[in-house]
């Protein structure tokens, strides 16, 4: 991982290419500008960890480029995709603003990527320097967890499904061995 120039980063890809970003898309320039000085922009090699387990939890990254996925640690070892993470998105903004002390996840660039940290700090800076600019970018964070939790409920409610299945047969096979 090694930090870019972000006002190079900005020049390459052009204001109307942040305004595409779904985290961007309302935000003015002068906004887009400050979140990239004043937070870091970092190039990510594919399979290149942005956070691991028990890392410090004290900002979030919004994807400009690429693609990340977070991988949960399962009870019992191994790993569950959490999420995954396209431009525009953020990754460990949940984590974050649930306080937590350490990263729960392993977030990796699934491609070669480019992310915007920002720092907790500097967002809640942004909220007392622009609280309309804040408010746009909650809404857009909310949108974001909002989609995350309504997948969750799609696979858990397709799991329930299979798992109703598992059971229904099981029982269908005892009375059919008993009979």
């Amino acid at each position: 991982m090694r930090e870019i120039d972000a006002l190079n980063y900005w020049e390459a890809q052009g204001s109307a290419y942040f305004r595409d970003l779904s985290m961007f898309g309302v935000l003015r320039d002068e906004v887009i500008l400050r979140l990239l000085n004043e937070g870091r922009v970092l190039a990510l090699d594919a399979g290149e960890a942005l956070y691991t387990p028990g890392d410090p939890n004290d900002s979030f990254s919004i994807v400009l480029s690429g693609r990340l996925k977070s991988l949960m640690p399962r009870i019992n070892g191994g790993w569950a995709l959490a999420r995954c993470h396209e431009p525009g998105e953020d990754a460990g903004f949940v984590a974050m603003i649930a306080l937590r002390e350490h990263r729960p996840t392993l977030t990796t660039a699934e491609v070669d990527s480019v992310v915007l940290e920002v720092s907790f700090d500097q967002f809640c800076l942004l909220h007392l320097v622009d609280p309309a600019a804040f408010g746009l970018m909650l809404i857009n964070l909310a949108g974001g967890m909002a989609r995350g939790v309504l997948s969750m409920a799609v696979v858990m409610a397709e799991q329930g499904r299979h798992l109703h299945k598992s059971y229904r047969l099981e029982r269908e096979w005892r009375r059919e061995r008993n009979s």
